[in-house]
This record gives C-alpha cells, structure tokens and sequence, in this order.
C-alpha cells in the first residue's frame, strides 16, 4: 500500500479521500502559528486596501474595518467572503497576484497582513513597480521538525515553511514532494529533484495530485 506523509492535520473528509484511494496516512503539524501582539492603534485602523495570502490572517484581522480586498487562494477569498469583506482579487499566489495589482490597481496604496516570515516576492515586485505598500506582520511561523525512521512514497507541503520543517527534521528524504502552489514548489525543490505541484491552491487539489500519482 503506497504510503502518505501529510505535513498539516486533515480533515476526517481529505483523510477519506486519500484512505479510500487505499493510501496509508501519516499526518503532523510541521508549523504551528502564534499571533503577535499588537498595538490597538493597529486594530482600530481603517485600511482602504489589502492583501491577504492566509487564512491564518483572516482569523486575525477579522474585527479590522477594511475596505477591499485582495487575495491569495480560494479558501482564504471564501472566509472573507464568509465574514462580509468585499474581495476584488483572488490570485493563485503572491507571484500572480502582484502582476494583477500592478497592471489594474498601479495608482492604488495597499497594506499587506500576514506572516512575519513572508516570502518576499509580493512585496519587492510591487517595490520594483513603485507601488506603495506598507507590511503588517500580525503572527509569526514557528517551525517544528520531526523526523521519521522510514520512507514515505509522498510528502504533502502547504507552505515553504512546512517544506523548510520537514526537510530539517529529514534532509535526506527522497520522498516525492506534493505542493500546495508553485511558491511552496520553488521551495521544495531546492531538497528535492521529485517535486510535483497541485492544479489549484487547495488541500484536496494536493490529495488529488497525490492519488493521481501513486495508484
């Protein structure tokens, strides 16, 4: 029976898709996210336009009065929906995203909520293309390596961060690599030569990918 490693806990109904494929799972937190403490002039800020690329950060900044928003993933648009916010953009991912800001929205000024370990490459795009942006760092990642004495056929990673966490606790896996998007891809295959990208940012798009490639 092909075996699974999942770097975030499931679902019992993304369990079930993988186990009724007759895959084995395994499944740990490889990240946890911790909220930073922020000042209440932050929180009682009104914000015309942001960018948002987790659903982490909608937890956070969901009492924030916010005028649009613009976003990364499918799930992170819909809890936005969910919570009343108007959502202008939703982008594959922060890459897709900057392009979109840039080429519609240039004269625009945007405030970016999320992750202190960001990846860079949102903001030094909109940096190149001199777009105003000023970074709100509301939780941080900490990363928890955990290694296993055996080989799995696939390893499924949602962020770079779960990349970075897995491969410190098993650098040398050789395990086939199965990412969230494209940035969590580029991340992964800087360990890995057998990385395989999902056709949508969602978890069952990566389940999919998954089944598609050990049955």
């Amino acid at each position: 029976m092909p075996s699974v490693l999942s770097t975030k806990l499931l679902s019992p109904s993304q369990k079930n898709l993988l186990l009724n494929a007759g895959l084995s799972l395994t499944e740990y937190n490889a990240i946890q996210t911790k909220a930073l403490d922020l000042p209440t002039s932050i929180s009682e800020e009104s914000y015309q336009n942001v960018i948002i690329t987790s659903q982490t950060t909608v937890e956070l900044i969901k009492d924030f009065k916010i005028g649009a928003c613009f976003c990364v993933g499918e799930k992170t648009a819909l809890k936005l929906k969910s919570l009343g916010f108007d959502v202008k953009i939703i982008a594959e991912n922060g890459n897709a995203l900057a392009q979109q800001l840039i080429e519609n929205h240039p004269e625009l000024s945007f405030t970016f909520f999320g992750s202190l370990q960001r990846r860079p490459e949102l903001s030094k795009a909109l940096e190149k293309a001199k777009i105003n942006l000023t970074e709100i760092f509301v939780y941080k990642t900490i990363k928890i390596p955990k290694p296993f004495n055996r080989t799995f056929d696939a390893v499924l990673c949602f962020s770079p961060s779960g990349v970075d966490s897995f491969f410190k606790g098993n650098p040398s896996s050789k395990s086939q690599v199965i990412c969230i998007g494209e940035t969590t891809a580029r991340q992964a295959k800087l360990y890995s030569e057998s990385v395989f990208v999902s056709t949508k940012t969602s978890v069952e798009s990566v389940i999919v990918k998954v089944v598609k490639l050990l049955k």
